[in-house]
């Protein structure tokens, strides 16, 4: 045989002395095959460098071998928010275990979401994977409405309409962070949320009003975005406040709004924690390498990515057992509280 020559399934029975049955039976992984002669087809598959075709593959298995990744988020914000990057990449990882392929589906706007459901609906993609969502976006619903498997990285505001998701126990880092705080002497603090249509910012926020209504504080709450922008702006707006004393801890609930709320703050002349404590959420790596260090609750994206792709591909096989994933929080103490 030429080495240009394309092995095809007949030569791979040929030489396992085989029929093609037999051989297209081992290749897909049936059983009821003798040992031996799985053996006689694996070696031949070996040493003549076969690959299965994956068009045919799909065909007999009903699967394409791929899942997509869908995000409701602005392009800016995917690739700049470190926790979404680093949540993507453990999904690939996971995938590329199983030799499943990846595609990024990006469905920010509504046009974006009709076109992202109307190529999911085509027969694409096995199921999906869907990080970041909002209430009454509309996206969420468009891809539900495909009917194809969907795994949610972050509770879906309906728990009764969809089981199938995987998200930090974020009413637990909202106390975790309230706790630290108290135990630190802050009393008067304030929350940078994250934005409120989301369910992992009314957690945190829920979270961190439960333990410091248990204190006789109502803590002061400025609205962000989970982005560098929205972390800058209240900062901003914060550090009069800290400059007078009226603040003496914040919680902000990403580790990009506290980066940059903590740069607002150094050009002012603040110090943390000298002049206010800082606790954030999602543990990143520029967390652990900020100046100082930033105290934050883990939100751990090699768990998060992982179970969300084992959840989808035991609804895809048919042996989930209908049962969502909450991760328990820990607070990572730091130099920033």
């Amino acid at each position: 045989m030429r080495s240009s020559d394309r092995v095809t399934l007949e030569d791979v029975a040929r030489a396992a002395g085989v029929s093609r049955a037999t051989a297209s039976r081992v290749v897909r992984g049936d059983t009821g095959v003798t040992a031996k002669k799985m053996k006689a087809v694996r070696a031949a598959v070996d040493s003549l460098g076969y690959i299965p075709n994956s068009a045919a593959r799909a065909l007999v298995s009903h699967r394409t071998g791929t899942v997509a990744v869908v995000i409701p988020e602005p392009d800016q914000m995917i690739f700049s928010d470190p926790f979404l990057t680093q949540t993507v990449l453990e999904i690939s990882s996971a995938l590329d275990a199983a030799d499943i392929q990846l595609v990024m589906v990006f469905a920010d706007q509504a046009g974006h979401g009709r076109r992202a459901a109307k190529y999911l609906r085509n027969g694409s993609v096995d199921g999906a994977i869907v990080i970041s969502h909002h209430r009454f976006s509309g996206q969420v619903e468009a891809i539900v409405s495909t009917n194809i498997p969907v795994v949610f990285i972050g509770r879906p505001v309906s728990r009764q309409t969809h089981n199938s998701w995987v998200d930090l126990d974020n009413v637990s880092a909202g106390r975790l962070a309230a706790v630290h705080l108290l135990d630190r002497g802050v009393r008067r603090p304030a929350i940078i949320t994250g934005p409120l249509d989301m369910v992992a910012a009314h957690d945190r926020l829920r979270g961190f009003r439960d333990v410091m209504a248990g204190e006789g504080i109502d803590p002061l709450l400025l609205e962000g975005a989970f982005t560098s922008d929205s972390g800058r702006a209240a900062g901003e707006a914060l550090a009069p406040r800290i400059e007078s004393g009226e603040v003496d801890g914040v919680f902000a609930s990403s580790d990009l709004m506290a980066l940059e709320a903590l740069r607002a703050w150094r050009e002012r002349g603040l110090r943390v924690p000298d002049d206010v404590a800082l606790v954030s959420c999602d543990n990143t790596p520029q967390a652990a390498a900020a100046d100082p260090p930033l105290s934050s609750i883990d939100n751990p994206t090699d768990v998060l990515g992982r179970t969300a792709t084992d959840m989808l591909r035991s609804i895809l096989d048919e042996t989930w057992d209908g049962q969502p994933v909450l991760v328990p929080a820990r607070l990572v103490v730091r130099g920033s509280c």
